[in-house]
């Protein structure tokens, strides 16, 4: 009966997001048993930081004061949440509520509790915010090779301190040929190539 209801066509957005959060703690599970977060990884291929223009928009969701892993799991379990609460008292009066009449509503309420819950938590836990800063600002800074190792043709993903002491994600190449950059390595970016997401870098001597 449960998973009947779980399961059934009118729930089928609630039951995929429910899935994704399922799917997501599993791998998160699985990488942390081999030595790798899946939430680090992915947050190192989709670094999340916003301009000042675009991102005051996207605050008010939520958008850029957690990483976008957490902001994901927040707005799926909330949309997942409703939706389903949202049929069950439905079905107990009259029926479940039609597909096209329920997603639009439980979205937009997921949307205005997540923005608000994800500040929230950026305020209970500071170091997890994302301050939306030019990415300008990070040449001359030194960063830390945390995934793969990088050459003079691949990129490996690293991590640099901004001005607010915030983490954020780099994709990270060697400026020169014939030097690897590797893993746990520290080293200094000196600019980003025009066009693309990575920074060239130089070995940090101390």
């Amino acid at each position: 009966m449960v998973f009947e209801f779980l399961t059934h066509e009118a729930n089928a957005p609630y039951f995929f997001a429910l899935s994704f959060l399922v799917i997501l703690f599993v791998f998160e599970v699985l990488g942390l048993l081999i030595g790798m977060s899946l939430s680090h990884s992915f947050d190192s291929l989709i670094d999340f930081d916003v301009d000042t223009d675009v991102g005051g928009h996207l605050s008010l969701l939520g958008l850029g004061k957690v990483p976008l892993i957490i902001w994901l799991t927040f707005f799926f379990g909330l949309f997942s949440t409703l939706g389903y609460a949202a049929n069950a008292i439905s079905n107990s009066i009259t029926g479940l509520i039609p597909i096209w009449l329920s997603i639009a509503p439980v979205a937009i309420v997921s949307f205005i509790i997540n923005g608000a819950l994800c500040k929230a938590f950026a305020k209970a836990f500071p170091r997890f915010e994302t301050t939306a800063v030019s990415t300008d600002t990070f040449s001359g800074r030194v960063a830390k090779i945390t995934i793969g190792n990088a050459t003079f043709t691949k990129f490996a993903m690293g991590v640099v301190l901004d001005e607010y002491h915030t983490s954020h994600n780099v994709r990270v190449q060697a400026m020169d040929d014939g030097v690897v950059l590797n893993q746990s390595d520290q080293v200094i970016l000196v600019e980003q190539i025009k066009g693309s997401a990575i920074w060239l870098a130089i070995p940090y001597e101390n």
